[in-house]
């Protein structure tokens, strides 16, 4: 395994780049019981590594060979229920993944050129960036999640509602980062921008794609994009993590806060179905599945970017695991296929804190553990 980045302090993240200093919001949690009846290496790692974090609860799926194990830990709420294989959790950016992935679809029908500028008009977003560059966070264009008014619009009411152009007035008069093409920047808006594309050339909204493309033939039944409502029944609590360990439930925000950027909610399960489908490049041709795998770019140039070594067309390279990532706003999650053994393993927790990329140091940790998982 590669030497680990020392955690970065974060606060509450809406995917990457927020950081805000918020007081506490409800009740403390229930105390979780992690490895009580752990019976196998897998359950206990991963239990401990929970714990360890000071994290509520969380799921671990480890697939392979069309087999799915699901190990849930913790609590889900501030009640003291039981995380089970059924909890639903936010997946954050990993929703980028599927976003992107249908624009490669899209792309092999000829309906979007990649090397081709996003349309931006009437978005006020400024600049020419072209499809493969927002896919690839080489675009320049700002974070509108990293801008200092969303945390006052969250502050003063968390269960407002939310459109695309609020999100893209954050960065009205941000200049950009750098020329398109010219370096790396983690930005929630590329994703946002990529939605709307779809939307426009698919005549149907992106999460409508992503349904009819994705999840619907696939099977993932649990994944759902709320829009502008609350998060679905079923759905675990968001927690924040203080710097003394202490959890403190975080109020539900409408998943149109993120868009998609990182919208999406589901099951661990689901998410380990996903993982496996974006490693292996079955729901895109053999040439967009090269595009995504062997064309990525290092990640050094933003300090700020969640953990990967290289990131590529909506997905991200970490070690020798092939998928993306989510953290913000009480969720972090983790989608990852290892090839050279047919592994995929999905991560998610119901906590953000001092660590914004605990699932992805999870993975490293408990790496021999999943790998070995039958």
């Amino acid at each position: 395994m590669r030497q680990r980045r020392r955690p970065r302090r974060s606060a509450i993240l809406i995917a990457a780049g927020l950081y805000l200093a918020l007081p506490a919001c409800t009740a403390e949690p229930a105390a979780p019981v992690f490895t009580e009846s752990a019976p196998d290496p897998l359950a206990a790692a991963f239990g401990a590594a929970v714990e360890e974090a000071d994290v509520p609860g969380g799921a671990i799926a480890v697939r392979r060979d069309g087999e799915t194990r699901v190990v849930p830990v913790g609590v889900a709420d501030v009640a003291g229920a039981a995380v089970t294989e059924d909890t639903l959790f936010a997946y954050r950016s990993v929703t980028k993944s599927l976003v992107t992935t249908v624009v490669l679809q899209l792309a092999d029908e000829g309906v979007i050129d990649l090397d081709s500028p996003v349309p931006t008009a009437g978005t006020g977003v400024d600049g020419d960036a072209s499809v493969s560059e927002l896919a690839t966070m080489t675009s320049g264009i700002p974070n509108y999640s990293a801008q200092p008014g969303l945390g006052g619009l969250l502050t003063a009411q968390w269960d407002r509602s939310w459109t695309d152009t609020t999100l893209y007035a954050l960065i009205d008069g941000v200049p950009a980062s750098f020329a398109p093409g010219s370096s790396y920047q983690y930005s929630n808006t590329n994703t946002v921008l990529l939605g709307q594309l779809i939307s426009d050339r698919s005549g149907r909204g992106w999460d409508e794609a992503v349904a009819e493309r994705l999840t619907d033939p696939y099977e993932m039944d649990s994944v759902v994009y709320p829009g502008d409502r609350l998060p679905p029944p079923g759905t675990a609590t968001g927690f924040q993590i203080d710097e003394d360990g202490t959890a403190e439930a975080l109020p539900p925000v409408r998943a149109s806060a993120f868009s998609a950027a990182g919208g999406m909610f589901g099951t661990a399960a689901d998410l380990a179905t996903w993982a496996e489908i974006l490693g292996t490049g079955a729901a895109v041709s053999a040439d967009a599945h090269r595009l995504r795998t062997e064309v990525l770019a290092r990640t050094d140039a933003d300090p700020a970017s969640p953990e990967y070594d290289a990131y590529g067309f909506g997905i991200g390279r970490l070690d020798r695991w092939i998928g993306h990532t989510g953290s913000g706003l009480g969720f972090q999650s983790l989608a990852m296929y290892h090839s050279d053994t047919g592994t995929a393993v999905a991560i998610v927790v119901n906590a953000t804190g001092p660590d914004s990329d605990l699932p992805a140091r999870i993975l490293q940790d408990l790496e021999e553990e999943i790998l070995q998982e039958r």
